[in-house]
C-alpha cells in the first residue's frame, strides 16, 4: 500500500467535502441539529428489572419481602450483595436496575408497631426503566405492607417505606438519559455520508477513472474512510456544547475516552456503510438503506427508548448486530458513569468485531470488482 496515494485520496476528498456545503453540513453540523431536535420528540417520562439485595437484616420478614418483590418475575434476583461498593459495581456495569437495601431492625421495628424503611437505590442512567422501577416498587411495597397487617403476631404491625435513591440521574430526568443516547443515533451522519460519497462516484461515472490509476482498493476506501472519520470527529465539537451546555448533561468520564470510543463506533458504522456501498449504485438507494439498517432501527431495537425485548430471540439479534445498541450503553457509561475503557470492554469488543468484519469483507468484494 502507498502512503502518498492513500493521504492523496485522502486529500481529494478533503476538498470535495470542503466545497459541497451540503456535504459539509451533514458531517459536522447535521448531528448537534438533530440531537436538538430528537432529544425534545424522544424525551418520554417497562416490566422487567434486574434485582440485587443487600441485607442486613437476614431475618424472615426480610427474606418474604424480597420473595414477594420477585414473585411474578417483574423484578429477577440477580444476587446478594455486602456492601454498597458490590451495588456500585453491579449498577455501573449494567448487570443490574435495581438495589434494594434492607437496614438492620426492619422486623424489630414492624414488630413494634412502628415504621420501617427500606432503600431502594436505581440506576438513573436510563429514565424510562427508573421511573417504572420506582412505581413498581412503591406500589408492591404498599401491597406487601397492607398484607402484612393480620399477619404479625395477629396484630397490626407497621408499614415499609421504600426511600427511592437514584445513581447517576438523580432526578430521573428522561433527557438525561436521552440525549446520550441519541449521540449514537445522530453520528450515523457521517457514515451516511460516507456512503453517499463512494455511491456518488459510480453514479456520476467518475469512478472508471479512479478505477484506472494505480491506486488501490484498501488506499481508495482507507483514504476517504480518513476524510469523513476526521470530519465526524470535528462535528463532536457542537455535538459536546449542545450536550453539555443547551442540555446540562455532565460528562462524567474522560473526554479522551469519548473521542476514542467514538472512532471505534465510526469504524463499526463506517464499514457497514461501505458494504451498502459496495450493493448499491445510486446516492438515493444508499441513503435509503442507511436509514432502514441504521436510523430506523436505532430508536427502537437499540434499547434507546424501551430495553431490548430478550424475550424474542429475532429482535434481541437485531439488536445485537446493531453498531447504536453497543454505543448506547457507552455513552451513556462515559457521560453519566464516567467509565473507563476497561469497564465498558464488552460492547467496545462488540463494536471493534462488526467495524473489522465489515471492512474486511468491504475491501474484498470491492477489490473483486475492480479486478
Amino acid at each position: 500500500m502507498s502512503l502518498n496515494r492513500l493521504f492523496a485520496m485522502a486529500r481529494k476528498e478533503f476538498h470535495h467535502v470542503t466545497r459541497d456545503v451540503r456535504t459539509l453540513l451533514l458531517v459536522t453540523i447535521a448531528p448537534a441539529f438533530l440531537l436538538v431536535i430528537l432529544a425534545y420528540v424522544f424525551a418520554f417520562d417497562v416490566d422487567h428489572f434486574n434485582l440485587i439485595v443487600f441485607d442486613q437484616d437476614r431475618s424472615q420478614l426480610s427474606r418474604r419481602y424480597i420473595s414477594d418483590l420477585t414473585g411474578d418475575g417483574t423484578f429477577a434476583l440477580q444476587a446478594y450483595v455486602n456492601s454498597y461498593d458490590e451495588i456500585d459495581q453491579w449498577l455501573q456495569i449494567g448487570q443490574a436496575k435495581v438495589a434494594i437495601v434492607i437496614p438492620l431492625g426492619l422486623a424489630a421495628d414492624l414488630q413494634a408497631h412502628r415504621p420501617a424503611n427500606v432503600q431502594a437505590v436505581i440506576d438513573g442512567v436510563d429514565a424510562l426503566a427508573g421511573g417504572q422501577a420506582i412505581t413498581q416498587l412503591e406500589a408492591r411495597t404498599r401491597m406487601f405492607s397492607l398484607n402484612l397487617l393480620p399477619v404479625i403476631k395477629g396484630q397490626p404491625a407497621g408499614r415499609i417505606e421504600a426511600r427511592n435513591l437514584a445513581w447517576y440521574n438523580p432526578s430521573i430526568k428522561s433527557l438525561n438519559s436521552m440525549v446520550p443516547g441519541l449521540v449514537a443515533v445522530v453520528l450515523t451522519m457521517p457514515a451516511l455520508a460516507f456512503a453517499i460519497s463512494l455511491t456518488r462516484e459510480k453514479e456520476l461515472g467518475s469512478f472508471e477513472g479512479l478505477a484506472s490509476t494505480p491506486i488501490r482498493g484498501l488506499e481508495y476506501l482507507i483514504g476517504k474512510m480518513i476524510t469523513y472519520v476526521g470530519f465526524g470527529l470535528l462535528s463532536m465539537i457542537p455535538l459536546l456544547l449542545v450536550t453539555t451546555f443547551w442540555f446540562h448533561i455532565p460528562l462524567r468520564g474522560s473526554l479522551v475516552v469519548l473521542v476514542a470510543v467514538t472512532i471505534v463506533y465510526y469504524l463499526a458504522t463506517f464499514g457497514v456503510s461501505m458494504l451498502v456501498a459496495n450493493f448499491v449504485k445510486s446516492q438515493q438507494a444508499a441513503m435509503l438503506f442507511m436509514i432502514l439498517l441504521f436510523f430506523i432501527p436505532s430508536f427502537f431495537l437499540s434499547g434507546l427508548i424501551l430495553p431490548i425485548d430478550t424475550s424474542s430471540p429475532i429482535t434481541r439479534l437485531s439488536g445485537e448486530f446493531l453498531p447504536a445498541t453497543h454505543f448506547i450503553v457507552i455513552a451513556r457509561g462515559v457521560f453519566l458513569k464516567g467509565l473507563d475503557l476497561v469497564e465498558m470492554r464488552a460492547p467496545l469488543t462488540t463494536l471493534t468485531v462488526v467495524g473489522a468484519a465489515g471492512l474486511v469483507l468491504s475491501l474484498v468484494i470491492f477489490r473483486k470488482r475492480i479486478s
